[in-house]
């Protein structure tokens, strides 16, 4: 009995990962990335891709999602690093948010290049009252900034985990 409980908690995690996949891959956009079937893709104005989760119930009316901007200029990982420039884009943000509060604020390695992930919660100036937390990861490569934002309710996230494999997923391109 014990034998089967033990293969049965083994087992749990291929379970939940076992949702169908698909690959994003535009010749036009600078990276690539892995996604859940059941999330919507769209491709915005200025190449600005978001995955958008689906409805956790009937009542669900907010959609987590991932917005993945690339832009490019000449300064970004030359004269400028993601070292230098993290805390002002944390201020720019600060000042967009009512009750603002940074969680966390961590340095790694992401496709070989140094990056930041900063993750915080609040709600918006613009007189939405809905508190949300918003993970943000930031780098730059050959001249461009790679600005991943997802953004979940402060006090429920059901596809936390699912975001997270995500935004490890993403691939720069050359």
């Amino acid at each position: 009995m014990l034998r089967l409980f033990i293969c049965l908690l083994l087992l749990l995690p291929a379970v939940s990962f076992a949702q169908d996949w698909k690959i994003f891959d535009q010749a036009d956009i600078l990276f690539t990335a892995k996604y859940p079937a059941s999330w919507v893709n769209k491709v915005k104005e200025g190449k600005r891709v978001f995955f958008t989760s689906p409805s956790e119930n009937d009542a669900d009316d907010f959609f987590q999602n991932i917005n993945i901007s690339v832009s490019t200029n000449p300064e970004y990982g030359t004269t400028l690093k993601v070292k230098d420039v993290i805390q002002d884009i944390v201020d720019k943000v600060q000042q967009s948010f009512n009750e603002f509060d940074e969680e966390s604020r961590t340095s790694f390695k992401w496709n070989g290049m140094d990056a930041f992930e900063i993750t915080y919660t609040g709600n918006t100036k613009s007189g939405d009252v809905t508190s949300v937390r918003i993970t943000q990861r930031i780098c730059f490569y050959k001249t461009r900034l790679y600005l991943v934002t997802y953004t979940a309710l402060k006090n429920s996230d059901v596809y936390a985990v699912t975001a997270r494999q995500i935004i490890n997923s993403i691939k720069f391109k050359a």
